[in-house]
Protein backbone atom coordinates (compact mmCIF):
# COMPACT_ATOMS: atom_id res chain seq x y z
CA UNK A 1 0.00 0.00 0.00
CA UNK A 2 1.15 3.52 -0.66
CA UNK A 3 -0.18 7.00 -0.29
CA UNK A 4 0.22 9.97 -2.58
CA UNK A 5 0.66 13.31 -0.90
CA UNK A 6 -2.05 15.63 -2.27
CA UNK A 7 -0.09 18.65 -1.06
CA UNK A 8 3.09 17.77 -2.95
CA UNK A 9 3.66 20.22 -5.79
CA UNK A 10 5.45 19.42 -9.00
CA UNK A 11 8.92 20.72 -9.67
CA UNK A 12 9.25 23.49 -12.30
CA UNK A 13 10.83 21.10 -14.84
CA UNK A 14 7.85 18.72 -14.76
CA UNK A 15 5.20 19.45 -17.39
CA UNK A 16 1.77 20.34 -16.02
CA UNK A 17 -0.85 17.62 -16.05
CA UNK A 18 -3.56 17.64 -18.72
CA UNK A 19 -6.37 20.08 -18.41
CA UNK A 20 -8.36 22.52 -20.49
CA UNK A 21 -7.24 23.74 -23.85
CA UNK A 22 -5.83 27.18 -24.57
CA UNK A 23 -8.75 28.96 -26.21
CA UNK A 24 -8.31 32.44 -27.67
CA UNK A 25 -10.98 35.15 -27.46
CA UNK A 26 -13.38 34.76 -30.41
CA UNK A 27 -12.77 38.35 -31.52
CA UNK A 28 -11.44 37.45 -34.99
CA UNK A 29 -12.05 34.80 -37.64
CA UNK A 30 -8.45 33.57 -37.20
CA UNK A 31 -9.02 32.92 -33.49
CA UNK A 32 -12.25 31.03 -34.20
CA UNK A 33 -10.47 28.73 -36.67
CA UNK A 34 -7.62 28.23 -34.18
CA UNK A 35 -10.12 27.43 -31.40
CA UNK A 36 -11.96 24.93 -33.60
CA UNK A 37 -8.77 23.05 -34.43
CA UNK A 38 -7.40 23.05 -30.87
CA UNK A 39 -10.72 22.04 -29.31
CA UNK A 40 -11.21 19.24 -31.85
CA UNK A 41 -7.67 17.90 -31.46
CA UNK A 42 -8.09 17.94 -27.65
CA UNK A 43 -11.63 16.46 -27.72
CA UNK A 44 -13.05 19.43 -25.83
CA UNK A 45 -16.74 19.23 -26.72
CA UNK A 46 -17.90 22.54 -25.25
CA UNK A 47 -14.95 24.53 -26.62
CA UNK A 48 -15.56 22.94 -30.03
CA UNK A 49 -19.28 23.81 -30.00
CA UNK A 50 -18.56 27.38 -28.87
CA UNK A 51 -17.16 28.23 -32.33
CA UNK A 52 -20.56 27.69 -33.99
CA UNK A 53 -23.48 30.13 -34.11
CA UNK A 54 -26.94 29.07 -33.00
CA UNK A 55 -28.06 29.10 -36.66
CA UNK A 56 -25.10 26.96 -37.83
CA UNK A 57 -25.55 24.72 -40.90
CA UNK A 58 -23.20 22.05 -42.30
CA UNK A 59 -23.53 21.18 -46.01
CA UNK A 60 -21.81 17.90 -46.94
CA UNK A 61 -20.38 17.00 -50.31
CA UNK A 62 -23.15 15.98 -52.73
CA UNK A 63 -21.90 12.38 -52.96
CA UNK A 64 -21.78 12.12 -49.15
CA UNK A 65 -25.33 13.42 -48.82
CA UNK A 66 -26.49 10.74 -51.26
CA UNK A 67 -24.41 7.92 -49.71
CA UNK A 68 -25.60 8.84 -46.19
CA UNK A 69 -29.02 10.15 -47.11
CA UNK A 70 -30.57 8.82 -43.90
CA UNK A 71 -28.20 11.00 -41.85
CA UNK A 72 -28.28 14.13 -44.01
CA UNK A 73 -31.99 14.06 -44.96
CA UNK A 74 -32.62 16.72 -42.33
CA UNK A 75 -30.58 19.89 -42.01
CA UNK A 76 -27.30 19.48 -40.12
CA UNK A 77 -27.54 22.17 -37.43
CA UNK A 78 -25.73 22.91 -34.18
CA UNK A 79 -27.70 20.22 -32.33
CA UNK A 80 -26.54 17.58 -34.83
CA UNK A 81 -22.99 18.93 -34.59
CA UNK A 82 -23.19 18.53 -30.81
CA UNK A 83 -24.42 14.94 -31.17
CA UNK A 84 -21.59 14.18 -33.63
CA UNK A 85 -18.86 15.71 -31.44
CA UNK A 86 -20.16 14.03 -28.29
CA UNK A 87 -20.32 10.62 -29.97
CA UNK A 88 -16.89 10.90 -31.60
CA UNK A 89 -15.05 12.34 -28.60
CA UNK A 90 -16.67 9.84 -26.22
CA UNK A 91 -15.69 6.95 -28.48
CA UNK A 92 -12.10 8.17 -28.70
CA UNK A 93 -11.78 8.56 -24.92
CA UNK A 94 -13.78 5.41 -24.05
CA UNK A 95 -10.91 3.01 -23.47
CA UNK A 96 -7.51 4.25 -22.38
CA UNK A 97 -5.92 0.92 -23.33
CA UNK A 98 -6.92 1.28 -26.99
CA UNK A 99 -5.07 3.71 -29.27
CA UNK A 100 -7.76 5.96 -30.74
CA UNK A 101 -7.31 9.51 -31.96
CA UNK A 102 -8.37 12.06 -34.54
CA UNK A 103 -6.07 14.83 -35.69
CA UNK A 104 -6.85 17.71 -38.04
CA UNK A 105 -4.12 19.07 -40.31
CA UNK A 106 -5.15 22.26 -42.10
CA UNK A 107 -3.17 23.42 -45.09
CA UNK A 108 -3.34 26.18 -47.66
CA UNK A 109 -5.99 28.03 -45.75
CA UNK A 110 -6.87 31.53 -46.78
CA UNK A 111 -9.22 34.07 -45.31
CA UNK A 112 -11.36 35.91 -47.84
CA UNK A 113 -12.43 39.03 -45.98
CA UNK A 114 -15.03 40.22 -48.50
CA UNK A 115 -16.97 37.04 -47.87
CA UNK A 116 -15.95 36.53 -44.21
CA UNK A 117 -14.93 33.04 -45.25
CA UNK A 118 -12.01 30.67 -44.79
CA UNK A 119 -11.19 28.31 -47.59
CA UNK A 120 -8.87 25.47 -46.65
CA UNK A 121 -7.67 22.01 -47.52
CA UNK A 122 -7.61 19.42 -44.78
CA UNK A 123 -6.27 16.03 -43.88
CA UNK A 124 -7.80 14.22 -40.93
CA UNK A 125 -6.20 11.07 -39.56
CA UNK A 126 -8.47 8.84 -37.53
CA UNK A 127 -6.72 6.02 -35.65
CA UNK A 128 -8.49 3.11 -34.01
CA UNK A 129 -6.45 -0.03 -33.40
CA UNK A 130 -9.66 -2.03 -32.83
CA UNK A 131 -11.11 -1.18 -36.26
CA UNK A 132 -10.82 -3.27 -39.40
CA UNK A 133 -8.84 -0.41 -40.93
CA UNK A 134 -6.71 1.00 -38.06
CA UNK A 135 -5.84 4.33 -39.74
CA UNK A 136 -8.31 6.19 -41.94
CA UNK A 137 -7.25 9.35 -43.75
CA UNK A 138 -9.90 11.87 -44.73
CA UNK A 139 -9.17 14.64 -47.25
CA UNK A 140 -11.16 17.47 -48.64
CA UNK A 141 -11.67 21.16 -49.14
CA UNK A 142 -13.91 23.22 -46.92
CA UNK A 143 -15.36 26.68 -46.75
CA UNK A 144 -16.16 28.10 -43.33
CA UNK A 145 -18.37 31.18 -43.34
CA UNK A 146 -18.08 33.41 -40.30
CA UNK A 147 -19.76 36.54 -39.07
CA UNK A 148 -19.44 38.88 -36.15
CA UNK A 149 -22.46 38.80 -33.87
CA UNK A 150 -23.82 41.59 -31.59
CA UNK A 151 -21.83 40.21 -28.65
CA UNK A 152 -18.62 41.15 -30.52
CA UNK A 153 -17.63 37.52 -31.08
CA UNK A 154 -17.16 35.74 -34.38
CA UNK A 155 -18.89 32.41 -35.05
CA UNK A 156 -19.01 29.89 -37.87
CA UNK A 157 -22.53 29.95 -39.32
CA UNK A 158 -22.03 27.77 -42.41
CA UNK A 159 -19.61 24.99 -43.34
CA UNK A 160 -19.45 23.62 -46.89
CA UNK A 161 -17.51 20.40 -47.48
CA UNK A 162 -16.23 19.07 -50.82
CA UNK A 163 -14.20 16.06 -51.93
CA UNK A 164 -10.85 16.57 -53.60
CA UNK A 165 -10.38 12.92 -54.57
CA UNK A 166 -13.10 10.48 -55.52
CA UNK A 167 -11.78 7.71 -53.27
CA UNK A 168 -11.18 9.62 -50.04
CA UNK A 169 -13.61 10.24 -47.22
CA UNK A 170 -14.50 13.73 -46.01
CA UNK A 171 -15.70 15.59 -42.92
CA UNK A 172 -19.20 14.60 -44.00
CA UNK A 173 -18.38 10.89 -43.81
CA UNK A 174 -16.77 11.33 -40.39
CA UNK A 175 -19.93 13.11 -39.22
CA UNK A 176 -22.28 10.54 -40.76
CA UNK A 177 -20.42 7.62 -39.16
CA UNK A 178 -20.64 9.20 -35.71
CA UNK A 179 -24.35 10.00 -35.48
Amino acid sequence: MSCNNPFKTRTPVEPPSGGGVAIKPANSPENVLYNMKIAFNNYSIQDYLDVFSEDFVFAPDTEDSIAYEDRFITSWDKNRESEFATNLFTKIRSDSLVDRSVEIILSSYEYKSGNDMYEYSYVIEQKDETAEIPVVTLRGRAWLYLREYPDGKWYIYMWLDRKVQLTTMTWGVLRALNI
